[in-house]
């Protein structure tokens, strides 16, 4: 089987989110014998047509640049952003590049003859080519589903209408199945659609973890004390690192914190943590390879991922499976992973002084450490396994072929 996976943006900072997951589900399905295509948008102007990884090729399209533009409009600052942003977009980019997309899509899918197509998040662009697609005679069976990975947050388009991204999926929406990575993504995906009058099928199906990639190991020396490795957005809280690295300065003089991963904060962040004095306490280590991500959580005492919103939390999976223990927000997804005090500890949203605590409460008491993470694993392993995710993902898709 032959399924070409398409996704709207891949950060090029590095994997993260739906990026590691595309990454790990390639390998679960090239070792059984199926192949993976990863089809994105060009972030960079000078993008390769295609690189190839060790279980997939992912393709670059570059449209017309509006991806590309729309990283190098990030990378400026806010002033800078006030200034350019009428050079840099037109009202009618998103048309015009659906329109390039569109040749070159389906140019790709003659050559490659995919059995199915994934679309991951595709809220804006490749939705709306999907739908072009869809309307070609000569493509209007081949089965399309989605994966909603993240909750609804606000979008300006190109012209400046401002909207959300869930409204901007619904509007073009070619899919015979949308899955959700949690129940609560799948509520709020039914309301937008039953409000747009659609009836397309929505259910959950939990991402899930590689246990051969991420597993204990007892002998890995604990050179953290506590670790975040994520994006370093406002939705992931790291705004509150310094205010908590300073709280625990005090009892806790010779902590290390380490912290990975790239965001809009990431200069503001450094510069608090020097303001709070507390940089001492800190190894930032960037955006780190994939590989070493199991490694560095073994590393660690404590796993924080305190976000203010968090469809699901694969990072939270990523180091429950290391049986190292979590503490995160009672919030979404890490509600529907995590019962507070048996297999993680949750905490409420912006409360620094509660992260604080119950960071505090689990550093002081190894025993407890230990026994959170040992349930933590069991509960990976039970749920969140990704050959479980795996054999329900190949049956949805063999029904899906079989139905066409």
């Amino acid at each position: 089987m032959k399924i070409l996976h398409l996704c709207d943006s891949l950060n090029p900072a590095g994997l993260g989110g739906y990026e590691s997951y595309l990454h790990y589900l390639s390998q679960q399905l090239a070792e059984r014998g199926h192949e993976s295509i990863v089809v994105t948008q060009a972030a960079k102007r000078d993008s390769s047509e295609f690189i190839d990884n060790e279980h997939y090729r992912v393709y670059y399209l570059k449209g017309n640049l509006l991806e590309a533009r729309k990283w190098e409009f990030f990378s400026l600052s806010e002033e800078e952003r006030e200034r350019v942003v009428d050079e840099m977009f037109n009202p009618d980019d998103l048309t015009l590049n659906v329109d390039a997309l569109n040749q070159k899509l389906s140019q790709l899918i003659r050559t490659v003859n995919p059995d199915l197509i994934h679309a991951h998040s595709p809220y804006v662009v490749f939705n709306r080519v999907l739908e072009r697609i869809r309307e070609q005679n000569e493509f209007k069976d081949l089965p399309m589903i989605a994966t909603i990975h993240g909750r609804p947050k606000p979008l300006i388009l190109p012209g400046g209408k401002q909207t959300t991204d869930y409204d901007a999926f619904v509007d073009a929406c070619p899919f015979n199945l949308i899955l959700a990575v949690s129940k609560n993504v799948e509520e709020v995906l039914e309301h937008y659609l039953t409000e747009r009058k659609r009836s397309i099928p929505v259910r959950t199906l939990y991402l899930g973890i590689d246990l051969s990639v991420f597993y204990p190991q007892p002998d890995a020396s604990k050179q953290w004390d506590i670790a975040f490795l994520g994006r370093l957005e406002s939705m992931k809280a790291v705004d509150l690192f310094p205010e908590m690295l300073s709280l625990l300065k005090s009892d806790f003089p010779s902590l290390r914190f380490l912290m990975t991963g790239e965001g809009s904060l990431r200069n503001q962040l450094l510069d608090d943590f020097e303001r709070k004095d507390v940089s001492d306490m800190v190894d930032y280590l960037g955006v780190v390879n994939t590989e070493q991500v199991p490694n560095l959580i073994n590393q660690s005492r404590v796993f924080i991922y305190p976000s203010r919103e968090e469809p699901f939390g694969l990072s939270i999976l990523e180091a429950m499976a290391c049986g190292v223990p979590v503490v995160t927000t009672n919030v979404f997804g890490p509600s529907e992973i995590i019962t507070n005090n048996v297999d993680g500890l949750t905490v409420p949203p912006d409360n620094v002084r509660e992260l604080v605590r119950a960071i505090v409460t689990l550093l002081q008491d190894k025993r407890l450490r230990e026994k959170i993470g040992r349930n933590g694993r069991k509960t990976v392993e039970a749920k969140f396994d990704i050959k479980i995710h795996y054999d329900e993902l190949i049956r949805t898709y063999l029904k899906l072929i079989k139905e066409k």
